[in-house]
């Protein structure tokens, strides 16, 4: 019994951990990761992140998050990221995200068969106005069902000063 309750203490010591050390970011704007369900990511699904802006005057680093497992076929992946505007204007983009090297060897953090990515989107860059964003990020490579890809997100950061 006694084992079972330190087993229980040193848990909840490290869940307690986590939280504090994730909560205390005061550089994050934004934060969101979404599980691509089922073996594949199908092409026709869509996630949508939202977020409501009230400080138009702050720089901020744009990052997309990617965790991939060794199973994944190919070294990059290539998004397409459509911004909707609260004035309802939207921008799409295609971007392609570096996964591993020339010669094969996995980037992103981790060891084992998962690897976590964050790829650098905009930086030092502004919203141009206050209310809602809707960010939409779709696979954009060939694959009806693309394997391998575990995680998306999209993270916003306020930029650190430049020297």
């Amino acid at each position: 019994m006694h084992s079972m309750k330190k087993q229980v203490s040193v848990w909840l010591y490290i869940i307690v951990m986590i939280l504090v050390t994730t909560a205390c970011d005061p550089g994050r704007v934004y934060d969101q990761t979404y599980a691509v369900e089922g073996q594949a990511w199908n092409r026709d699904s869509v996630f949508h992140y939202e977020l409501l802006i009230e400080d138009s005057l702050s720089i901020n680093d744009f990052y997309i998050t990617i965790r991939n497992n060794t199973e994944y076929p190919y070294s990059n992946l290539y998004l397409f990221i459509t911004t909707r505007f609260p004035n309802g204007h939207a921008t799409k983009d295609t971007i392609e995200c570096i996964l591993a090297d020339k010669n094969g060897k996995w980037l992103g953090a981790g060891s084992g068969r998962i690897r976590d990515n964050l790829i650098m989107l905009q930086q030092a860059l502004r919203f141009p106005l206050k209310g809602i964003y809707h960010f939409y990020i779709e696979q954009g490579m060939r694959d009806e069902q693309l394997p391998g890809i575990e995680d998306i997100g999209l993270r916003i950061e306020r930029s650190k000063p430049r020297t």
